[in-house]
């Protein structure tokens, strides 16, 4: 992911929501994608951090 072209505030936007879909999954039985998400997050989390 190129930190570039998203700002921090949408990076972390993003990583907020694909925290809540993981949430979701989880909850409803799909670890997997709830795995892959988490995953997802981290990388925008990384990027987020990157600003700092």
């Amino acid at each position: 992911m190129k930190p570039t072209t998203l700002t921090k505030c949408e990076c972390v936007r993003r990583a907020r929501n694909l925290n809540q879909q993981a949430v979701s999954y989880r909850l409803g039985g799909q670890m997997k994608r709830a795995r892959e998400l988490v995953q997802k997050r981290k990388q925008y989390m990384a990027a987020a951090r990157l600003f700092a």
